[in-house]
């Protein structure tokens, strides 16, 4: 289905721990082969699995990579008509869908729940995992809730799934889905095409500097973050 003759770094020991039946969490930098984690598995375990993911987006983009794959996959979100997804419903209640991609609101839907009761649902996997800890920098009180789902559907293989976890906000999720320390599977982040300086300042020193750096060589492509929008069209006008 997917095209590889071998895995990359993490991807094999995150599967031995699901096809195993345990619950797992792969912190992996962006670009390093989270979905396989579970796609895979999904096609080797019998029923469903379930992707709860908050990126209508990125949801749309698997969904079509997968089909394009010969692989049974739908997404349920805000942007599919009644029709739609009454046809994902019966294709559920038929035993013909290998994965579902829902966003985290969706399990709060008491009918889709009852849906999801009549199903076996092989694994559950939460990307995004770190909107689960009131310690992370995107918290969303709906991912609260994705514990108590599992429990109430009797889901025991869980995958929680990021690129952004401190140590702090893995453990939170650890904890929320009695994830084990050697079922905790991290890779470096450290990039050797990127060199990474920081200058502590001032507040008033921060154009000036600016205006220095980008002087050193100005045919270079630059980019500038910013917190707020005000401050990115203020910038722009220096």
């Amino acid at each position: 289905h997917f095209g590889f003759t071998a895995f990359r770094a993490g991807q094999g020991e995150v599967i031995e721990s699901l096809l195993a039946g345990r619950p797992a969490l792969a912190i992996f930098p962006t670009g390093g082969g989270k979905s396989l984690c579970y796609q895979l598995p999904a096609i080797l375990l019998e029923g469903i699995t379930l992707v709860v993911s908050p990126l209508i987006a990125l949801m749309k983009d698997q969904v079509d990579g997968l089909v394009s794959r010969g692989i049974s996959a739908a997404r349920l979100d805000s942007s599919l008509s009644a029709e739609e997804v009454h046809a994902i419903y019966a294709r559920m209640g038929a035993g013909q869908l290998k994965i579902l991609f829902i966003a985290p609101e969706r399990l709060a839907n008491e009918n889709f729940r009852r849906r999801l009761a009549g199903c076996r649902i092989s694994l559950l996997a939460i990307d995004e995992a770190h909107c689960i800890s009131e310690w992370g920098h995107n918290f969303r009180p709906d991912y609260l809730k994705l514990a108590g789902f599992a429990n109430e559907l009797s889901i025991t293989r869980i995958l929680a799934l990021t690129a952004t976890a401190t140590p702090l906000v893995a453990t939170d999720i650890r904890k929320s889905f009695g994830i084990s320390e050697r079922d905790h599977h991290q890779l470096s982040f450290r990039r050797p095409n990127l060199s990474l300086r920081v200058t502590p300042c001032q507040e008033e020193e921060k154009r000036d500097l600016l205006l220095a750096r980008l002087q050193v060589d100005p045919t270079l492509p630059s980019i500038i973050y910013a917190t707020r929008q005000e401050t990115a069209e203020s910038l722009a006008a220096f």
